[in-house]
């Protein structure tokens, strides 16, 4: 063989040297793939949400990632899905069609039992009032399609809401199995996007994914400290607009999650009617335009903003005091009931103590 028509060895081979019969041996070297932040955005994830994820990683690594992301939530939407079958699965629709018990994955337990030990701190935040909250669905969905005529939307008789408000009935878990009583029905909607944001973020940890965020339409979780040192700034969405009305920051890799009249509503004779029920009043809650938990763990962050936003500023305060929460509520500034930490033209806005000095106003 002719050496000299051999090509010195390009950057991707390497040689190994002449073996006895003068014959070269060249292997591929693999490029080096360089990590950097990169961001993809869902849209189709379940949950009825955008889902944004950003990690500093390799191409390859973020594939992966973002496999991980995009099915997780695919998977868990199906788990907590009020108003569809799926082939294999038991889920929240079918544990609501009367079946006496039904055999269900394990998340859908272990979301159900989050839920209950919330329900056993406050009785307000209460995932048996299913049909209640389902009757306001209707009617929302179908003031939302008359506000966009220009039309008024209609409200349910104080009858059609007592019939659905559930007094008395329960669930009972043994093992895997769920049994409701026969006047309940579940609805999962104020804990299950953050439960399953805090799963995705536990299986990105176990398969490597050490740094960046996601961001489950305003379900926001953290999953590392930053790498530079400097504080997470995490905006606060202002009531009225798409922009922020304030920032918090944070080292820590914690949750933050918003629950807010904005998010889904509709008006009857200028007043607004949201999705967050209060079950002790049976209609929308009122008492602020959002509230905000950051907390540890995404799901119940998801649960106590959503209890949060159906309780008085002072007995919220007293909860958030006594469970150890760091809370901002924003107010309507006619609707102050006590001095504000911070106020804007438009808000007064009030927090605990330790997020003070954390909190940025973007008026």
């Amino acid at each position: 063989m002719n050496n000299t028509n051999i090509k010195q060895a390009l950057p991707y081979v390497l040689s190994l040297g002449v073996l006895g019969s003068g014959i070269f041996m060249y292997y591929k070297v693999p490029v080096q793939e360089k990590a950097e932040t990169q961001s993809v955005t869902f849209i189709d994830a379940g949950f009825d949400t955008v889902i944004n994820f950003s990690t500093k990683c390799t191409p390859t690594e973020f594939n992966k990632y973002s496999k991980i992301v995009r099915e997780t939530f695919s998977q868990y939407n199906q788990y907590f899905d009020l108003y569809n079958a799926y082939p294999g699965v038991n889920n929240v629709y079918a544990l609501n069609q009367g079946n006496s018990s039904l055999k269900v994955d394990s998340p859908l337990i272990e979301c159900i039992e989050l839920a209950q030990m919330i329900h056993q701190q406050n009785e307000k935040f209460d995932i048996c009032q299913g049909k209640l909250l389902h009757v306001w669905h209707t009617y929302r969905e179908e003031g939302i399609s008359l506000n966009a005529e220009g039309k008024d939307g209609n409200l349910p008789s104080p009858s059609e809401l007592d019939g659905a408000y559930n007094s008395t009935g329960s669930l009972q878990i043994e093992g895997n199995t769920i049994s409701l009583d026969p006047n309940v029905e579940l609805d999962l909607g104020g804990i299950a996007k953050g439960y399953t944001a805090q799963k995705v973020k536990e299986i990105l940890l176990e398969n490597g994914c050490d740094n960046g965020y996601i961001n489950a339409g305003g379900n926001v979780v953290l999953l590392s400290e930053k790498e530079d040192g400097s504080s997470w700034n995490i905006g606060v969405q202002d009531p009225d607009s798409s922009a922020s009305l304030l920032s918090i920051s944070s080292k820590e890799p914690t949750s933050l999650v918003t629950s807010g009249d904005y998010q889904r509503f509709y008006t009857v004779n200028k007043k607004r009617y949201g999705h967050i029920i209060d079950p002790d009043t049976k209609y929308p809650a009122t008492n602020f335009r959002s509230v905000t938990i950051l907390y540890e763990d995404s799901a119940l962050a998801d649960a106590y903003s959503t209890l949060l936003f159906t309780m008085d500023l002072e007995s919220g305060k007293k909860f958030a005091q006594e469970h150890n929460l760091e809370v901002v509520w924003v107010m309507d500034q006619d609707k102050a009931t006590a001095l504000p930490e911070f106020s804007t033209s438009k808000y007064a806005i009030y927090c605990t103590n330790s997020l003070i000095e954390r909190i940025q106003i973007h008026e």
